[in-house]
């Protein structure tokens, strides 16, 4: 189902990316990644974040079905024009759901939960085994897409 919501301005499958990061004064966090919508790691067309009470940041993308996604968090310090970006390897994700809620720490990979259905099928590794979204990965994706 592809979709547009002229009041949020998304497109496609909505997903919000949230972090927990305390910043300084002038800073101000952002996403970027692979797709468009996130600015093909151009950091001028990065994605910039909202800030929340208790230091939460998020930002809302729409993107379409069953894309492969690399994306990459960093700080901007208005101040001094400096980028301070995350030290680990770009996270991935494979968007194929309407909604999806990506709960990320800073420079912590996530750890992967193995989900089994009640068949003999096993489903992907899935981020949250608690979530009706249907968010995957694989490590493998990045040799597949070559």
């Amino acid at each position: 189902m592809f979709r547009c919501s002229s009041s949020s301005l998304l497109c496609g499958n909505n997903v919000t990316f949230t972090i927990v990061y305390n910043t300084q004064p002038g800073e101000i966090l952002f996403i970027t990644g692979s797709m468009n919508q996130l600015g093909e790691w151009d950091t001028s067309k990065a994605k910039r974040m909202t800030w929340n009470v208790g230091n939460l940041w998020d930002a809302s993308v729409g993107f379409p079905e069953s894309v492969y996604i690399q994306y990459k968090y960093f700080v901007y310090n208005e101040i001094n024009k400096t980028y301070r970006w995350e030290s680990i390897e770009n996270r991935q994700l494979i968007v194929n759901n309407d909604e999806l809620l990506i709960e990320d720490a800073w420079d912590v990979k996530r750890n992967l939960q193995t989900e089994q259905t009640k068949d003999t099928d096993s489903t992907p590794n899935s981020l949250n085994s608690n979530s009706s979204n249907s968010f995957l990965f694989d490590s493998r994706i990045s040799t597949m897409l070559e």
